[in-house]
């Protein structure tokens, strides 16, 4: 196996947005944006182990990959949602 293949599968990383464009609203953009990310990396997942067990597809580790990079992807979409809500907790717990 190359280093061609493997860079290759491993597609591109999640570009951050251009600090210059600092509009109300961006950070909600960026999160659904994260969010239909991981949904897409779930998808093909799935679609990756269902073309290994119905014989379509022979290529293992491509398979296995497909799957790692779902769940990194979706541990990292939670653990940014548990420090948000814990960030809420935070500022409702703040004295006025």
């Amino acid at each position: 196996m190359d280093i061609q293949s493997i860079t290759g599968a491993m597609g591109k990383a999640p570009s951050l947005p251009d600090k210059s464009s600092n509009k109300p609203g961006n950070f909600a953009a960026l999160v659904s944006q994260y969010v239909q990310e991981t949904n897409q990396e779930n998808k093909a997942s799935g679609k990756a182990s269902l073309d290994l067990a119905l014989g379509k597809s022979e290529n293992v580790s491509e398979t296995l990959l497909a799957m790692q990079k779902s769940k990194v992807s979706f541990q990292l979409m939670l653990s940014a949602r548990n420090k948000l809500v814990n960030a809420y907790r935070e500022v409702m717990r703040m004295q006025v």
